[in-house]
């Protein structure tokens, strides 16, 4: 039965999709908003500051919340991060704490625990709100790719990084790595490859640029999953990458019609493929 949930909102269109869908599932509904956002109707908005975890705990409790997502784009820096993990940890401020605690996706992970501890609501992830945004297997978008070994290699890339908890995507060709995430994300790393790719030291070979996104082995189904939308394939098209390649079943597809019509106008293809993860 639906409950009363509260969203914790980042940037991008993700947000207002996952409010209707949580209504339309019947779901008493508050946004709590880590970044400015227009605001949304039929929803409570309250706009919470990460440095004040307390203060977020009341705006739970007053909603009487009963389940608790993540969605959009939610970027940590290193004093909100440190900030969390200490909370996390019962507030202990000891260096070793905050040196040996997790630090990337599985810090907000361990936050979902006190969270829970503290207001007895449980995290869901916003695939179970709306499941048709989670990528199937084959092309999502796009045509006329079928190098699914080079894919492939991409995406267990992808997840190869995600161990280092260093970031969920990675760019290669063929079976040579170009670069991977760091902490400017995915849109940052497009724009890496395609100043390499001017400067002619990827992409001009016989073999195709490939973006890939996986889930990291060690998250929480409920943060951050890969995500690519519109602007991914624009971004991609511009820095001469014909194809994304994202995890099956453990990744997002925004705007599904958008990104549908942009692949097909930039000649990009967007493949949902599965990994392994016995």
């Amino acid at each position: 039965m639906a409950g009363r949930l509260s969203i914790f909102a980042g940037t991008g269109a993700l947000v207002p999709h996952i409010v209707e869908a949580a209504l339309s599932g019947g779901y008493k509904v508050q946004v709590l908003t880590l970044a400015p956002r227009d605001a949304i109707p039929g929803v409570k908005m309250i706009n919470v500051d990460l440095d004040n975890p307390l203060g977020i705990i009341w705006s739970l409790k007053v909603f009487r919340t009963t389940q608790i997502a993540m969605a959009g784009g939610i970027h940590l820096p290193d004093k909100a991060r440190e900030g969390l993990i200490r909370f996390a940890n019962g507030n202990a401020d000891t260096g070793n704490v905050v040196a040996e605690a997790p630090v990337g996706d599985a810090a907000l992970g361990a936050l979902a625990k006190v969270l829970k501890k503290m207001t007895g609501a449980d995290m869901i992830g916003v695939h179970e709100l709306s499941p048709d945004l989670l990528a199937g297997e084959g092309v999502i978008a796009g045509a006329g790719f079928d190098d699914h070994a080079a894919a492939l290699f991409a995406l267990e890339t992808a997840r190869a990084i995600g161990m280092l908890d260093i970031g969920q995507a990675a760019v290669t060709s063929g079976r040579r790595i170009i670069a991977v995430e760091d902490i400017g994300g995915t849109d940052a790393l497009i724009e890496r490859v395609g100043a390499l790719r001017a400067r002619g030291l990827a992409g001009n070979g016989s073999t195709p640029l490939i973006l890939a996104k996986a889930m990291q082995p060690q998250q929480a189904g409920f943060v951050d999953l890969p995500a690519v939308g519109p602007q991914t394939v624009t971004g991609c098209a511009a820095a001469g990458i014909a194809a994304i390649a994202v995890e099956a079943g453990h990744s997002l597809v925004l705007e599904r019609a958008a990104l549908q019509a942009a692949a097909k106008q930039h000649g990009v293809v967007v493949l949902g493929m599965a990994l392994d993860h016995g």
